[in-house]
């Protein structure tokens, strides 16, 4: 999942007839999850999707996308005997891309919702997709906090996991990209264009790049009655992180997209002393990602994985 400070402005858009998806399908929907050291995470979500949905609302299958974790990702025994497949497979290749891709690669199903391992599902989780069906290519979903304190409602108030909106030929609003925390994507489509660019080794720029690529050969939608809960529980330092992170997405989507995405100072949509403080704090995070990806990038180009 990747916040980018301003939209994409396409210098030499390509003019390709758009495509226009077949209707979504429940049971044509494939979860695939890519997960890293966050065995509480795949447990959490698990325990709230059977908590959620009932055996009539089950999508074809979820797909557990173990990258590389320090002890190996398992599955409760419990969560297998609710009638829904649930596959957990391993992929060796460092990154979010290439754990998404290799779950793609196995699915069944007609469409692909991607979620992040800090997230839980509720219960309109796949039904605001299908409230939303336009036969768009993808759908951004909504993403809301699942606690209530400062750094929670600071993410929120600045939807920092909603997608930019841009306008389409009729001057309906739709995302520009999309934000892989709580995403459907047509696999078609998601074929069409090679999937992610495992390339980008990071949790950052990689969803942005998929969904400009995709938004080339299709529509966009929001999906906002879809709704995941984020878990940002991981305080202070993982805010940091989050963003020095998010500063290194957007040097990379810069680079492949030949734009402006340098990160300027910027006021809170909310305005008070916290949500200040913790806006100038994201700047520095950004800051200081965008320049540890810009020296990469000068340094070395495009010869290995960011």
């Amino acid at each position: 999942m990747t916040l980018i400070s301003r939209l994409v402005f396409f210098k030499d858009e390509k003019k390709i007839e758009k495509n226009f998806s077949e209707s979504i399908i429940k049971n044509e929907i494939s979860v695939v999850i890519p997960v890293k050291d966050n065995q509480k995470g795949i447990d959490n979500y698990l325990t709230k999707f059977f908590e959620t949905h009932s055996k009539i609302d089950f999508p074809k299958e979820i797909i557990i996308v173990d990258n590389n974790s320090s002890l190996p990702i398992t599955l409760k025994p419990d969560y297998l005997n609710y009638g829904l497949p649930i596959k957990l497979i391993e992929c060796r290749k460092i990154g979010p891309a290439s754990a998404r891709n290799k779950g793609a690669e196995i699915a069944k199903g007609k469409w692909l919702l991607f979620n992040d391992s800090d997230c839980i599902p509720t219960k309109s989780l796949l039904k605001g997709y299908l409230k939303a069906d336009n036969n768009s290519v993808a759908y951004a979903g909504n993403i809301k906090s699942l606690d209530n304190d400062k750094l929670s409602k600071y993410y929120e108030s600045q939807e920092i996991l909603i997608p930019l909106k841009t306008q389409d030929e009729n001057g309906n609003f739709v995302p520009q990209y999309l934000i892989t925390a709580n995403s459907l994507i047509w696999k078609k489509s998601f074929n069409q264009i090679g999937g992610f660019n495992e390339q980008i080794g990071i949790a950052g720029g990689e969803d942005v790049d998929l969904g400009l690529r995709l938004s080339q050969i299709g529509n966009l939608a929001y999906a906002f009655d879809s709704v995941a809960v984020h878990d940002f529980s991981d305080g202070i330092i993982g805010f940091y992180k989050r963003f020095k992170r998010y500063g290194e997405g957007n040097r990379i989507v810069q680079e492949l997209w030949d734009t402006d995405l340098k990160p300027r100072v910027f006021r809170p949509n909310e305005r008070n002393l916290a949500n200040e403080l913790l806006a100038k704090f994201q700047f520095i995070g950004l800051k200081l990602g965008y320049r540890k990806a810009n020296k990469i990038l000068r340094k070395h180009g495009w010869q290995q994985p960011i």
